[in-house]
């Protein structure tokens, strides 16, 4: 039966969007519980089971994400190591590089974004615009379970202290529609 281990990550994939993965790390366990870190918040929860082995439920409503015991984050192996047997060599008393290269695209419907630079999201007619702040990029290598790219990090002013990552692909200028006319998403102001 497969049980949650201490020290290890697990994954979840949404209901709605097959690309949005959730994950946990736990933190620590019982015999019936389980404590974990989940969206930046230490939590707790029962431990259910059933016959794929043991899994949680960390909130409750129709399409909560599901984490089960045999859905673990496989470290990625890097292919390259594998087929070098030689280290690389490494200069004495070097800097380490902080130059970070992104490349944006740059044909006509595209938008060109920087540290500093406004946005505002619309989420629908339920939701007020949310305004907020690019501080800063990260650029995330694809791993085994989730996909990576270059995420600019957005300071929205409903919550100031914790970033939120955006995909570069998902930031449009101003009056932008997508392919079925919907308004919603992440734009430059």
């Amino acid at each position: 039966m497969n049980k949650f281990e201490i020290g290890k990550e697990y994954f979840s994939r949404s209901i709605c969007n097959y690309d949005c993965i959730f994950t946990i790390k736990i933190t620590g366990r019982t015999a019936k519980t389980v404590s974990y870190e989940y969206m930046g918040d230490s939590r707790r929860s029962k431990i259910r089971v059933d016959d794929s082995g043991e899994y949680i439920q960390p909130d409750r409503y129709s399409m909560a994400p599901v984490f089960r015991a045999e859905r673990e984050v496989q470290p990625e192996e890097d292919p390259a190591a594998e087929e070098s047997a030689a280290p690389a060599p490494v200069a004495e008393n070097a800097a380490p590089s902080k130059v970070v290269t992104i490349s944006q695209p740059a044909d006509d419907g595209s938008v060109i974004v920087m540290i500093g630079q406004s946005v505002e999201r619309n989420c629908g007619a339920c939701f007020p615009l949310e305004m907020g702040t690019v501080v800063g990029f990260v650029d995330i290598p694809d791993g085994v379970v989730l996909r990576g790219g270059v995420f600019a990090l957005v300071r929205w002013g409903y919550n100031p202290d914790r970033p939120e990552r955006v995909r570069l692909s998902d930031i449009h200028r101003r009056g932008w529609r997508s392919a079925n006319g919907s308004p919603l998403g992440v734009f430059v102001r």
